[in-house]
């Protein structure tokens, strides 16, 4: 395929998929788009994770399944949608209620496909065999496909894991390639404060739980100002408050629901107990029971140097090396499950007009799709220069 007909099936399959999104764990449609897709070239699929698809383009020129030196290269692409109203206009919108491809995911499924149909076609001059992952449920920290599938023996196999996520926010035609932590580990938490409800009017008949996540929640934020090293990156986030229903009645409870990130592994395991250091504290000074349940998500993404090594060589052609740019989000990802040495790049995709560059999770997400052809390039590009090494 030439560069031109390789934009135009990327941006159709970006389409169908943008129009067809599924939510997490709830992906059989896409399934089965995915594995139409490939068995009509010719590629044998199967399904991994209840939802999620493997595939392997293996040559002649390839060693023998099980040879002890034999490179496997995996790609990785993410499948599932996000529960956000679409509000883009565009004729290609979701048509399923409440539910988008905001973050993207459709961009990933499309230039992983297409790279697939690409290699199909070139297989015999492959000298490593290439294997493709569709994986389900990223966006579920602490029950995401990446941790229920990483340790498949299919998976295991591969001495190189590669993925791309586009990104609204680097302008289009530049991509984010670099060593060490990329994206933050993805904890979230649920703080319940117990405390006696009364009347608002005789308050010393009660014990109040709103003064209570008041007070939680200000000394939370000197876990990362005060505790930790200001040199890391970390954030504690408290993202919802739930106490009461009406002006005057203290409730029994309030539910406080948040979230920890860090680049830091070390940093990131010693959340748990320090949210509940400060639980503890305040329970005593304030006459309430809190609890603390701590959902452990995906570790940091660290990006191996010998995977970014290769990955600049493959992207130096298609972006320029003046182009390529060190980026680095403090949001998750599940591909840190994968136990291969990795490589994450973030795509560029960043509308030409910058008020148009809306966030991840907006209901206006897009980027500009003119760009994709250049993932599926650079995906191309990084087989051929691991199986040189």
């Amino acid at each position: 395929m030439d560069k031109q007909k390789i934009k135009e099936e990327v941006i159709r399959l970006r389409h169908h998929f943008h129009a067809h999104p599924e939510l997490s764990w709830e992906e059989k449609e896409t399934q089965r788009a995915i594995m139409e897709y490939l068995t009509v070239l010719g590629l044998a699929c199967e399904e991994i994770g209840r939802t999620g698809v493997i595939t392997e383009i293996r040559g002649k020129k390839c060693p023998p399944p099980g040879s002890p030196d034999g490179k496997i290269l995996g790609i990785r692409a993410d499948i599932d949608a996000l529960p956000v109203t679409e509000e883009t206009g565009f004729a290609f919108s979701s048509q399923n209620a409440g539910i988008s491809h905001a973050c993207g995911h459709d961009t990933h499924i499309a230039m992983a496909l297409t790279a697939a149909k690409v290699l199909s076609g070139q297989k015999d001059e492959l000298s490593i065999p290439v294997r493709f992952v569709f994986q389900p449920a990223e966006e579920t920290p602490g029950n995401s496909g990446g941790e229920l599938i990483c340790d498949d023996p299919f998976l295991l196999a591969c001495t190189r894991m590669i993925a791309i996520h586009t990104w609204s926010r680097i302008p289009a035609g530049q991509a984010g390639i670099c060593a060490g932590p990329v994206m933050a580990s993805t904890d979230t938490f649920e703080v319940t404060i117990q405390g006696k409800g009364g009347h608002g009017a005789v308050p010393q008949e009660a014990v109040d739980p709103v003064p209570a996540a008041a007070e939680f929640i200000q000394a939370v934020q000197r876990i990362v100002s005060r505790e930790t090293d200001p040199f890391t990156s970390n954030v504690v986030t408290i993202g919802s408050v739930h106490a009461g229903t009406t002006w005057n009645v203290i409730p029994d409870k309030a539910v406080l629901m948040g979230t920890t990130r860090s680049y830091d592994p070390v940093i990131a395991a010693s959340f748990p107990a320090r949210l509940r250091r400060i639980a503890d504290g305040i329970a005593l000074a304030t006459g309430t029971e809190i609890t603390v349940n701590y959902h452990k998500g995906p570790d940091p993404v660290i990006n191996a140097p010998e995977a970014v090594e290769t990955a600049l060589r493959a992207a130096a052609p298609v972006f320029g090396k003046e182009n390529i740019i060190e980026w680095r989000q403090m949001v998750g990802e599940d591909f840190a499950c994968y136990r291969a040495p990795k490589c994450l790049m973030f795509l560029g995709g960043g509308m030409p007009d910058e008020s148009l560059r809306y966030p991840q999770h907006s209901p206006h997400y897009t980027i500009d799709e003119n760009v994709l052809v250049n993932g599926v390039e650079y995906f191309l590009r990084y087989v051929e220069e691991y199986a040189a090494e």
